[in-house]
């Protein structure tokens, strides 16, 4: 009897139970699959920062000193030439490629979190104090960006403190600049979905229940604003390298003498092309392939995570 009730029993649950590993990257997998485009851009954004990150060891020679050889073509001791003078081109690359990667880091950080934050109060709120806001943003964002950046560049002077060699008070400037001129679009993208998120049924469900605002906002709004930040990151990002690059190739940047692939464009670079093209070439095509990845980047994350795009391409 015993034998028989033995056989009749169910054999335990973790012999039932089907363990399948845990597939590590799986995410990065499937988006390297669906996303080619963006995956190439994401490959060539690593190679920047790594350029850039390395610089101090991959560089030729200080980008800074004044050199000999003037205006000497690609060689094996200047890789991508010199230029008007005598500064190894290649190490102005890699270090200008720090300082728009800097900036870029540097702006879109403090826009997304900025517009994004009076975004959230301003849509979830309402009334007068969101259409202040609204109409102050109009009012910016009707300027040219470049002409905007330029402006306040050129007003606020060379009086603001800098922090430290991490940013110094020409680039700090810069941030600023920029900053003021990409806050209001980025509270307008942000606003939209917040107004959208507002009258959501889970946010419905909180206010009935009695969680207080606040708490709305952060723990229920907010995390769904999380996608479209990505999205929104990198698409500004590119956005303001070439804002920095602009206002140093038009002398308001950087400060002279800085390693600037705007800088680097202007001047000299204008006057010698005919006789040597590789001190616009290099640093145009550097500045031109980073702001093509970021954008084949921000197309994919757009693809990828917006659910109303999944499965139309």
């Amino acid at each position: 009897m015993s034998e028989i009730s033995n056989s009749n029993e169910t054999p335990p649950l973790y012999e039932l139970q089907v363990i399948r590993p845990k597939r590590r990257f799986e995410g990065i997998r499937t988006f390297w699959r669906q996303q080619r485009l963006g995956s190439f851009g994401a490959l060539i954004i690593i190679f920047v920062v790594f350029g850039a990150v390395a610089a101090p060891i991959l560089h030729t020679s200080d980008p800074r000193e004044f050199g000999e050889n003037i205006l000497v073509g690609p060689s094996g001791e200047n890789w991508f030439g010199t230029n008007r003078d005598g500064r190894d081109v290649w190490s102005r690359v890699l270090y200008g490629g720090r300082v728009s990667l800097k900036i870029g880091l540097a702006t879109v950080l403090l826009t997304i979190l900025g517009g994004t934050l009076i975004a959230l109060i301003a849509g979830y709120l309402g009334g007068v104090f969101d259409f202040i806001l609204s109409r102050m943003g109009d009012v910016l964002i009707a300027f040219p960006s470049i002409l905007f950046a330029l402006t306040l560049r050129a007003s606020i002077g060379e009086d603001m403190p800098g922090l430290g060699s991490f940013l110094p008070a020409d680039e700090l400037l810069l941030v600023v600049a920029i900053c003021v001129v990409f806050t209001p679009v980025i509270f307008r993208i942000m606003r939209g979905n917040v107004l959208e998120q507002r009258n959501t049924t889970y946010v419905e469900a909180a206010r009935v229940i009695g969680a207080p605002e606040f708490r709305i906002m952060l723990r229920h709004i907010l995390p769904n604003l999380i996608g479209l930040m990505i999205i929104v990151t990198s698409t500004t990002l590119p956005a303001a390298i070439l804002t920095e690059s602009g206002l140093s190739f038009l002398g308001v940047g950087v400060d002279i003498g800085t390693p600037s692939w705007g800088a680097d464009l202007s001047g000299n670079a204008r006057v010698y092309f005919s006789r040597a093209p590789w001190i616009a070439i290099f640093p145009g095509l550097a500045l031109s392939v980073t702001v093509l990845a970021f954008n084949l980047l921000g197309d994919a994350l757009r693809d990828a995570l917006d659910p109303r795009l999944r499965g139309q391409r």
